[in-house]
């Protein structure tokens, strides 16, 4: 619910309407997007990394290779290769920023990086082959036994529109605020429907 000034509605040269329309799709997006990532299942999406019998259980936890503290490339592996053929052909990473940014800073005894970004023009950046994506909602806690990534077949990942975003303008109810209200409603779900679809990569739980 956005409530705007009449006075600012007739007097301002920019679309006001427009930018209330745009702020509330993008909280709408957020929205979803963190659920996405981290929803519970009640009354809300069920997310990529909550561990769940419904989605995708402990079972596809991947931490051998990796540290307490850090993500390394010999778990990135694990978790690659934890996905059989059918699911890694079309598979993708999902991380933080913060944890991509930790994976580029790995290097070799010789002070070479081991993870080189793409350096022909047009071709996107992969990470052991396959393309990644970041979300500011995915995990960035890099401490013993946190989940700091995901690789998987997002088509397993089903997200359903029950109500397309829907707007609507009240105008009499703020009359005497000299104000126009705005609210927006949209209904949706989503959930991993194949735990073997998705490899979870998670810190190791000791030292």
């Amino acid at each position: 619910r956005i409530k705007i000034s009449k006075t600012l509605i007739g007097r301002s040269a920019l679309p006001i309407e427009d930018i209330v329309r745009q702020r509330l799709s993008y909280k709408f997006a957020i929205t979803e997007e963190k659920a996405y990532m981290t929803g519970n299942g009640s009354g809300q999406p069920l997310g990529l990394f909550v561990a769940s019998d419904n989605g995708i259980p402990t079972s596809r936890d991947i931490s051998e290779g990796n540290s307490a503290t850090s993500i390394k490339f010999d778990g990135l592996f694990n978790a690659k290769y934890a996905l059989k053929e059918a699911y890694l052909v079309k598979a993708s990473w999902f991380f933080h920023r913060d944890a991509l940014k930790q994976i580029a800073k790995l290097k070799y005894s010789d002070g070479k990086y081991i993870w080189e970004e793409s350096v022909q023009a047009g071709q996107p950046d992969r990470l052991l082959g396959r393309p990644f994506y970041m979300s500011e909602f995915a995990p960035n806690t890099f401490t013993a036994g946190k989940y700091v990534g995901i690789i998987g077949d997002f088509s397993f990942y089903w997200i359903i529109d029950a109500l397309d975003m829907q707007f609507q303008r009240l105008v009499e109810l703020y009359a005497e605020e000299n104000q126009i209200g705005y609210i927006a409603r949209k209904e949706g779900d989503g959930m991993p429907v194949m735990p073997n679809a998705f490899a979870r990569v998670q810190l190791a739980t000791g030292s």
